[in-house]
């Protein structure tokens, strides 16, 4: 038997998502992975911090202080998505509701980096563990006969849970390595919420790095099952149209589902800023910015007005900033009326 077997078995037999075990999981901020795309490499937290190159710091600093140092040290990947931690983190999470108030527990735009599971189990030295390695941690594994033996039926399973505190630790089971770890050896897809978020993504990465934009570009998709919690503030669309511009927000049953578990108080508006910049080739010919708040729990949308076409300018690139964190990076060329 080999890892293959295992993986091909779990797919069928042992997973409600037939695709999940087929891939190694790396969730983090879109931020971060800019960073990761420009450097093509995976940073422990340690590492990242101490480079100074982790943009968003998107992990709960209690569950951090209960972990063992070596966690930290290493690069970790999930057997899954839709994690215990992810349900928490994938945000924007108002910050009155973020786990145990604490203000690092958010992900405002997730993005999964997803690679070849069979090919980084075969790699030397990563190991695996049937658990999460948070809190008080979990054996680490690095064998076949190990491996063989962990429970996937918990791992990979996505129903309501009866034994929440035993069960959630199976959901979170690890695989970690030394870094820095190169995503060129196994990496698969780079998988967002939804379309907004991809061009956002790209948009970004075009940006600050156009060598990176064309290598990876293809890999950048929009996964809309079983992937994303979607219980948090986001952005659906952005467009510009005869002067107005016009914002969705999410308006999810998840994201209701969750102010209604966790709100204990009345939650304030969010500050947000929006900045059109009017644009001829690469020389911003003009910019208009404005300031507004955003209702967390009613608000679906918002319009702005009065956003007249410069003479001489072919794009319009919007972006949306909310209490700091960047959600929304969109371009649209004004004479085709076509998203970039």
């Amino acid at each position: 038997m080999t890892y293959g077997d295992i993986i091909h078995q779990n797919c069928f037999h042992h997973s409600t998502v037939n695709w999940w075990p087929l891939y190694a999981y790396h969730f983090t901020d879109i931020q971060n992975a800019v960073n990761i795309l420009k450097e093509e490499c995976l940073y422990s937290r340690y590492d990242a911090k101490r480079l100074n190159i982790m943009r968003n710091d998107n992990a709960s600093h209690q569950v951090i202080d209960m972990t063992y140092s070596g966690a930290t040290a290493d690069v970790r990947f999930y057997f899954r998505p839709l994690t215990p931690t992810q349900y928490h983190n994938e945000g924007f999470k108002h910050p009155d509701l973020r786990y145990c108030g604490d203000i690092n527990a958010n992900v405002p735009v997730p993005v999964f980096f997803a690679f070849d599971l069979e090919s980084l189990l075969s790699m030397d030295n990563v190991s695996f563990s049937e658990k999460s390695q948070a809190g008080g941690g979990c054996q680490l594994c690095n064998t076949l006969e190990e491996f063989s033996q962990f429970n996937f039926d918990q791992i990979y399973n996505s129903s309501w849970m009866q034994n929440i505190d035993k069960e959630k630790k199976y959901r979170q089971a690890e695989l970690v390595t030394k870094g820095p770890f190169s995503i060129n050896s196994c990496l698969c897809a780079i998988l967002c919420r939804n379309e907004v978020e991809k061009i956002t993504l790209l948009n970004l990465l075009r940006t600050e790095s156009p060598k990176s934009y064309s290598k990876y570009k293809d890999k950048i998709k929009v996964c809309k099952k079983n992937m994303f919690e979607c219980n948090g503030l986001y952005i659906t669309d952005c467009r510009y149209f005869d002067g107005k511009a016009s914002i969705i927000f999410s308006n999810t049953y998840e994201k209701r589902r969750y102010i209604s578990r966790y709100k204990t108080t009345k939650l304030r508006p969010l500050e947000a800023t929006i900045d059109f910049d009017w644009v001829s080739a690469k020389t911003l010919i003009n910019r208009q910015s404005t300031k507004f708040q955003i209702n967390y729990e009613t608000q679906s949308g918002i319009q702005f007005f009065g956003l007249n076409k410069p003479r001489n300018a072919k794009t319009l690139y919007t972006k949306i900033i909310i209490e700091g964190h960047l959600m929304c990076f969109m371009g649209q060329q004004l004479v085709e009326a076509a998203l970039l």
